[in-house]
């Protein structure tokens, strides 16, 4: 389980995360969902430990992890852009979190070319991001997410910059592999159907707080406020 407990963080003067509470399920997908500038990918980031809450604690399987840094939390992150590293091949980022924990360097290559033939992309180690699809770049990020075995994958907005289509398939296989490995799993989202086709439950964010949690149903038939109904789109 991953558990927020009164989470708060504030860039300035401006709220970005406030009072949030959330737990995780162990092997769940739960979407963080709602508009730009909500605060869900601060959240995700607090939850990656790449950013410190002024307040309230985290914990990861019943372990306070509040103050500690990413590389003490075994967690795997997939960010938007991707992040990969330009200059390696698609082996080579997979491996780079093995090489940073001192795995040795047969057991790295054994274990990206695993990896990387789980996400379907058994031919392609050798070639560099630019020679890539965007689509085969998201699953090289997170091949690299997922080679360290991670306790939970954090996904920010990882969908995001890939055609509809490619969007599409992208999704359904991301939910199977999700589903295959039962890793518990949050994902940060700005789109409605993409949340209500692949989470187990889904978080509702509203100007830094946690509006409501719940099923895909309890959330379209039993929207807790206005903002909820309007922003699936429901009549209130």
């Amino acid at each position: 389980m991953i558990e927020f407990v009164e989470v708060s963080k504030n860039y300035g003067a401006v709220p970005a995360v406030r009072a949030a509470s959330l737990a995780v399920r162990p092997g769940e997908l739960l979407a963080v969902l709602g508009p730009s500038g909500c605060g869900k990918t601060t959240l995700l980031r607090i939850a990656g430990g790449y950013e410190q809450p002024d307040a309230g604690l985290l914990r990861i399987g019943g372990r306070d992890v509040t103050h500690t840094g990413p590389q003490h939390r075994n967690v795997g992150m997939v960010f938007q852009n991707y992040a990969l590293f330009p200059h390696m091949n698609a082996s080579e980022n997979v491996e780079f979190g093995l090489r940073m924990r001192g795995v040795a360097k047969d057991e790295r290559r054994r274990r990206a070319a695993a990896i990387l033939s789980l996400v379907g992309l058994d031919d392609i180690g050798h070639r560099k991001p630019a020679e890539l699809s965007g689509g085969q770049q998201q699953r090289v990020a997170l091949a690299r997410a997922l080679v360290i075995e991670p306790a939970v994958l954090l996904l920010d907005e990882p969908l995001a910059n890939l055609d509809r289509n490619v969007r599409l398939r992208t999704r359904d296989e991301l939910r199977a592999l999700q589903q295959r490995l039962k890793i518990t799993t949050i994902l940060v989202t700005h789109d409605q159907e993409e949340a209500l086709a692949i989470a187990d439950r889904i978080s509702v964010m509203d100007a830094g707080r946690i509006v409501q949690t719940g099923t895909a149903i309890d959330l379209c038939l039993r929207p807790a406020s206005p903002f909820v109904s309007t922003f699936f789109g429901l009549p209130e």
